[in-house]
């Protein structure tokens, strides 16, 4: 039980990290060679709409935990001799966590900016 509950936490915190490094830093320096690379794999291989699935950390984020418990599954099986593949519902709680945060910051950011531009306007008069 206790190598589940420790996949599960690696599965949703590594699904959750890659899919904000790949959306949200996709257009910085050493991700964005890797992101094209891997949205032209997508697009020519799989399909047109899917390589879309880059452009949303929440879609991102469900289908990176398929290929994160897909490794973790081949790895527990592997080093220790257990079965560990909970995707539909590790996707489906990486999907959860990754929407809370971008609201939750979203809100934040949405506070300050409403402030700094009260406080600016306050100023000029």
């Amino acid at each position: 039980m206790l190598f589940f509950l420790i996949c599960l936490f690696i599965s949703v915190f590594t699904s959750y990290g890659m899919a904000i490094a790949l959306v949200e830093k996709g257009k910085d320096f050493p991700i964005r060679r890797y992101r094209i690379l891997l949205q032209k794999l997508i697009h020519d291989y799989i399909g047109k709409k899917w390589a879309r699935v880059l452009l949303c950390s929440s879609c991102s984020s469900f289908w990176i935990s398929l290929f994160v418990d897909i490794c973790l599954c081949i790895f527990m099986f592997l080093i220790f001799g257990q079965f560990y593949f909970f995707w539909p519902f590790s996707g489906f709680i990486t999907i959860g966590l990754t929407w809370t945060i971008i609201e939750f910051l979203n809100g934040i950011d949405k506070d300050s900016n409403i402030n700094v531009f009260i406080d600016n306007k306050n100023d000029e008069n």
